[in-house]
C-alpha cells in the first residue's frame, strides 16, 4: 500500500498527519530546514518509503519479487525507534516451518521471538509492502475526547 491517499485511507487524516510531522520534526532535529524536511517526508510517504512511514502497530508483507532477500513472509512492527525497528514473525504461528531464518544475520535471528522480537534497520521494511497500521487509539479521529469540564464518564 503506497501513497499519501491509501495511507489517509488506511488510518485516517489526522493520525497520518500526526505521523508525517514527527518525521519533519526529526529531519529539522538533524538540522534540516523546515520546508526542505516537509518535502522529503510528503514526497518519500508518498511513494512508500519506509523511512517515511515505518510506526509501530504496523504490519508489512514481503513483496512478490523479493523472496531471496527477505526470508520472513510477513513482520509485525512492535516498535520503532529512529532508524532501526524492532520486529516479528507474523506467520510464526501459523507454520514456524514456513519461514527460511537461516539467512538471517544473528541480529535478525530473533524474530521467532513475538514478546522480544529482532532489532532490523528500517530500510530492510523496503523490500515488504505495508499491509495493515493500527495506530495507537487516542491518534484516531474518531477517539472519544470529553468535552471541557466534564468528566466524559455517563455524560
Amino acid at each position: 500500500m503506497t501513497g499519501l491517499a491509501s495511507l489517509t485511507w488506511l488510518i485516517g487524516t489526522q493520525a497520518l498527519s500526526d505521523h508525517i510531522v514527527a518525521r519533519v520534526n526529526e529531519l529539522v532535529e538533524a538540522g534540516n530546514e523546515y520546508a526542505q524536511a516537509c518535502t522529503a517526508v510528503t514526497d518519500a510517504a508518498n511513494a512508500g518509503e519506509a523511512w517515511a512511514i515505518a510506526a509501530t502497530r504496523q504490519a508489512w508483507e514481503r513483496r512478490p519479487d523479493t523472496d531471496d532477500d527477505a526470508p520472513i513472509r510477513r513482520l509485525y512492527v512492535l516498535e520503532r525507534t529512529g532508524n532501526t525497528v524492532v520486529v516479528a514473525d507474523l506467520d510464526l504461528d501459523e507454520d514456524p516451518q514456513a519461514n527460511r531464518t537461516g539467512g538471517l544475520q544473528l541480529q535478525h535471528s530473533r524474530l521467532a521471538d513475538e514478546e522480544q522480537g529482532a532489532v532490523i534497520d528500517v530500510d530492510l521494511l523496503n523490500l515488504y509492502d505495508l499491509t495493515d497500521w493500527k495506530p495507537f487509539e487516542h491518534l484516531l479521529p474518531t477517539a472519544a475526547v470529553p468535552a471541557a469540564g466534564t468528566t466524559g464518564v455517563g455524560e
